[in-house]
């Protein structure tokens, strides 16, 4: 029993050693070119590709002989290698490189790989892409060869060597803990495979290289892929990185940080701005005095970084979900040109929003970037400050005269206070419809009011730059909306089913009046208080007015994407209102002409003769609100078109400056009559008592409330009845 323990033991024992020496026979073996730590160099006496030697080369020696740093191969510790350059051959040929993933199979038996990374010709460094590499002697060429199970895998080092990433500041730092070797033992993948490292992240131009840190995600390195995975199961979890990839050490931590690129910066939560230079780069005036500048790297020891915290903590204060993933797209290209925005100057004042647009006197959008300027080297500046860049935006051929629309709304402003003025002194212009022209007048005031200041000169105060927004515009849309309760009121007095109103009492008036003042002004209120809501709690790009913001009015720079609060909060709104009042004043022609050709059928006497006068006072009326409607529409379909086409430039100037002379013609339409005229001066005690006794009849034809007291209720009722009768007939 004993010896068939025994025997079964050995005959075990052997088969795991016949096993073994089989795993031994057959496993792959790397022929590394280059002894540890070394890498390849080609030199050469011509630029013929099939001529010259190859050389082994480490670290210290490329940067000592040729200002350059290279990345050897890293090899797994459980990959079986050896070492050498074939040397038992006359001439030792390149015959295979290995560029993409692809073609990572090592598959010619008697070649050595390794990477090369310089190029030397008759003493020259030539540029060169580093690549891996076959060498091979040229009489074994044609020899046979075996398929080798070995693969090559990318990974691709944020930062240089001895160097890691501050998330900080966006910059490499030195680290001399930091080096591949000891990264890729911290992944667990230093095992049986063989690695090709390069450093830096190579986004395309459209690209953002988006921070991610173990904070938030966690990493995978699956071959030469990177999978993200999300913490907290927020954006970006569980999916490989599609583009580019780079992983480091966060400076100051032991924890990882990962780039990765990528053109929507949602995917991973991420904040996006635009730097100018490269990362690790700054800007260096070409002269003192001058911003033109240009790009330099950074030096080991350099305090020049590119620190925002200045644009970031306003946004992270206001949005606080917006902190913890950055994104950095670097390079800016402007048609146009770019100016540099000074912040300690108020005209220049800029901030960024939500989207991480930069929101400028010149434009809102992504069309900027930011930078940090060295100015050490200029003794009377000897200063280091970061600030925003932006694009210029084309300006138009003929500037607007400031001055000129200054003028004419200080005109325009003068003469709707003196519209006012007339209106709320003579009582006899009190009734329903001068109470609503009062209301009307008042509000293009506050809105020319306020529009002559900002024509002035810059306001140096944003407070007081956004109440002047504001009441802009509240001015314009109370206005528009009271235009509105004029063309309604006088459409109901004609096109209502009592076709010929009977003369309105003082209480119902007053009634209809309050009825309208709800409408007006809650309307007015609701608009503009939505839209301030908006604004300062923005939700979305279209709905943030940005009054204030740059500029008193909305903040966007017409005819572009960005213009679209000024569309939504007043030129659509105001175009409702205009297009309703225009139906409105048409609807009332159709029955105004129907109500003259049965006023004409009234036989003579007391009672036809009144609602005959009565029938012209509102027709005055209608004519009157016509003309404001014209005053206004046109208005606002010149700010509409005006948005659609912007050019020819002069011809659309000449049209802001008579828009801006609203005023004037306001004037002209409401005071500028003969009529109003008797009455200012008998109000004034310039007119004679029998030039009065004569004026007290015409006045009559121009004062409902006149009318309404002359009239007795069995005379109004008369006259509705016998309007009807003969309607009846008809």
């Amino acid at each position: 029993m004993f010896i068939l323990q025994t025997m079964r033991c050995l005959i075990f024992v052997s088969v795991i050693v016949i096993i073994s020496a089989e795993i031994i026979h057959g496993a792959t073996e790397f022929h590394k070119c280059c002894s540890v730590g070394q890498s390849l160099v080609k030199v050469s006496e011509s630029e013929n590709l099939e001529e010259g030697t190859y050389q082994c080369i480490d670290r210290d020696g490329a940067l000592e002989s040729y200002g350059a740093v290279i990345y050897p191969l890293i090899v797994g510790k459980d990959v079986p290698v050896l070492y050498g350059i074939p040397s038992e051959c006359e001439e030792v040929q390149m015959v295979h490189q290995i560029s993409s993933e692809s073609d990572s199979r090592y598959t010619i038996e008697n070649t050595c790989y390794d990477r090369l990374e310089l190029e030397v010709v008759n003493g020259t460094l030539k540029p060169y892409i580093p690549q891996v590499v076959g060498l091979s002697c040229v009489k074994n060429e044609t020899e046979n060869s075996t398929t080798q199970e070995l693969a090559l895998n990318h990974f691709r080092k944020c930062c240089p060597a001895f160097q890691s990433y501050d998330t900080k500041f966006h910059v490499c730092r030195s680290d001399p803990t930091s080096a591949e070797e000891f990264l890729l033992e911290r992944f667990k993948l230093n095992d049986s495979n063989i690695y090709e490292i390069d450093s830096g992240l190579n986004c395309k131009i459209d690209e953002y290289g988006i921070e991610l840190t173990q904070d938030l995600y966690s990493f995978v390195v699956d071959g030469s892929n990177l999978k993200v995975l999300s913490r907290n199961g927020g954006s970006g979890g569980g999916e490989y990185a599609s583009g580019e990839w780079c992983v480091d050490e966060k400076h100051g931590s032991y924890k990882f940080i990962a780039r990765v690129c990528s053109r929507d910066c949602s995917k991973y939560g991420a904040y996006c701005v635009r730097k100018c230079c490269p990362i690790g780069h700054h800007y260096q005036p070409r002269r003192c005095g001058s911003l033109i500048s240009k790009c330099v790297p950074n030096t080991v020891d350099d305090d020049v970084v590119f620190n925002i915290t200045d644009y970031l903590e306003p946004v992270y204060r206001k949005w606080p979900e917006l902190e913890g993933v950055m994104g950095i797209r670097t390079d800016l290209h402007c048609p146009e040109g770019r100016v540099v925005l000074n912040k300690s100057i108020p005209r220049d004042r800029h901030y960024l929003d939500q989207e991480g647009r930069l929101v400028s006197p010149i434009s809102v959008g992504d069309g900027y970037c930011l930078e940090a300027f060295d100015n050490r080297h200029c003794p009377e500046i000897n200063n280091i400050f970061t600030t925003a860049v932006n694009c210029f935006v084309k300006a138009p051929p003929l500037p607007k005269n400031f001055l000129m629309s200054f003028v004419l709304i200080c005109i325009s402003s003068v003469c709707l206070a003196l519209t006012l003025v007339v209106y709320m002194s003579l009582p006899e212009l009190r009734n329903l419809h001068g109470r609503t022209l009062i209301c009307h007048v008042s509000m293009m005031l506050l809105a020319f009011g306020c529009l002559a200041r900002v024509q002035y000169n810059h306001v140096p105060n944003a407070t007081m730059c956004t109440l002047l927004g504001y009441g802009i515009y509240f001015g314009f849309v109370a206005a528009f909306a009271w235009l509105n309760v004029m063309c309604f009121d006088i459409w109901w007095t004609f096109g209502s089913v009592r076709t010929v109103q009977p003369m309105r009492k003082a209480g119902a008036e007053l009634r209809r009046f309050l009825w309208y003042s709800l409408y007006a002004w809650s309307s007015s209120i609701l608009l503009t208080l939505t839209m301030y809501l908006f604004d300062k709690y923005p939700v979305s790009d279209i709905l943030d007015a940005n009054i204030g913001v740059g500029m008193c009015w909305f903040g966007t720079i017409q005819n572009t994407r960005a213009d679209w609060p000024h569309y939504i909060f007043f030129v659509i709104p105001m175009g409702l209102v205009t297009c309703t009042n225009f139906v409105l004043w048409v609807l009332t022609a159709r029955h105004c002409a129907r109500v003259k050709s049965e006023v004409h059928r009234l036989q003579a006497g007391s009672v036809g003769d009144r609602a005959k006068r009565r029938f012209r006072v509102d027709q005055a009326k209608y004519v009157l609100t016509g003309k404001l409607w014209v005053v206004m529409g046109a208005g606002w379909i010149s700010e509409l078109l005006s948005t659609l086409v912007s050019q020819p430039w002069w011809l659309w100037t000449i049209i802001d400056l008579i828009n801006e002379l609203q005023g004037v013609f306001i004037f002209l339409i409401l005071v500028m009559k003969p009529k109003l005229y008797y009455l200012v001066r008998k109000r004034l005690g310039l007119e004679k008592p029998d030039a009065q006794k004569n004026g007290a009849s015409s006045s009559a034809r121009t004062s409902s409330t006149f009318l309404s007291r002359a009239l007795s209720t069995d005379e109004r009722n008369n006259a509705r009845l016998s309007l009807q009768n003969n309607i009846k007939q008809s």
